[in-house]
């Protein structure tokens, strides 16, 4: 980072982020659903800006001093989140409806990008981080606009014209992007040339190890994830190692879930949902992910009678 105060050096994947910032000032996580990407987009900056702000780690701060660094429209750390009807005058400027004296007019309005980049401009010693989640969701040419050419680190501080206010504008060098992106989404493959070339990029992986020793009715919570990822890459085919099933479903309030009912839930409403659209049609690889006693291949039924109440055993 580039300011004067420069906060402590992170280790692990919060570590590899900073690097990426100092490199090349934004990065995007990548990976399959439930691998902590958008709780590792938020951890690193409030981390870094408190260290900054504060000299103290984020969880070390009370609540008035975290919601000054996330939470507020003016804090140093401010999250979005792509999605197919996000502009440019979400990001960066546009008009909107107001009422004025009783009458409709369109008032031009800054997007919160532009906003981000008044609140660094105005404040050089500390840095600002925005996180996008789902940036593969968006429209990245129509939302970046110009703003793809300037957000390089070589180009920070240049100034481009905005074509609806006609003012000049720049990224300052105190700005961070951080994206998340999930591989499962199709949209990945058409992510934009441009972005891939100004992103640093961090994958997530499924991470068993996060889901400690604990074992549930003599099921072992990580070893099961772990097979259970093993046969989605043998069974599910085409691009199956952005399919596979993250920790994160496992993990309730960041910690393991140790309640047999929970974990009964989990399966049922998240996990065997996913893996039957991963598997659509093909109820031969859903029963050798799931088994047979799970998965009616001839009837194409899965048996969710399993899973009503006094039935656990059978489970």
């Amino acid at each position: 980072p580039t300011s004067q105060s420069v906060p402590a050096k992170l280790t692990g994947i919060r570590g590899r982020i900073q690097i990426i910032f100092e490199r090349k000032g934004q990065v995007i996580l990548y990976g399959p659903p439930g691998t902590g990407k958008t709780y590792w987009a938020e951890a690193t900056a409030c981390e870094l800006a408190a260290r900054q702000i504060y000299s103290a780690g984020f969880s070390d701060l009370q609540n008035d001093q975290r919601q000054h660094i996330f939470g507020q429209s003016d804090s140093y750390v401010q999250l979005c989140s792509f999605h197919p009807a996000y502009g440019y005058e979400d990001f960066l400027e546009g008009f909107r409806p107001q009422l004025i004296n009783g009458q409709m007019s369109f008032v031009r309005q800054n997007g919160i990008f532009k906003q981000l980049c008044e609140l660094a401009r105005k404040d050089t010693k500390h840095n600002y981080y925005l996180i996008i989640d789902e940036i593969n969701r968006g429209d990245i040419p129509r939302i970046f606009g110009e703003l793809l050419t300037i957000l390089e680190k070589d180009k920070r501080g240049k100034s481009v014209l905005l074509p609806l206010s006609g003012e000049g504008f720049a990224v300052p060098p105190n700005v961070f992007v951080i994206g998340t992106m999930n591989t499962a989404d199709r949209s990945i493959a058409l992510l934009d040339t441009a972005l891939r070339r100004r992103f640093g990029f961090v994958e997530l992986l499924p991470d068993p190890t996060q889901l400690g020793a604990v074992i549930i009715e003599g099921i072992p919570l990580g070893a099961w994830l772990e097979e259970l990822n093993k046969r989605i890459l043998q069974y599910v085919g085409r691009d199956a190692r952005n399919l596979q099933i993250g920790h994160a479903y496992l993990l309730e309030n960041g910690k393991p879930i140790t309640d047999f009912a929970r974990f009964a839930r989990v399966l049922q409403e998240d996990i065997i949902p996913l893996l039957e659209e991963y598997c659509y049609e093909d109820y031969s690889a859903l029963r050798q992910i799931l088994g047979a006693a799970m998965v009616d291949e001839q009837n194409q039924v899965v048996h969710h009678d399993l899973f009503e109440h006094g039935r656990e055993n059978d489970l």
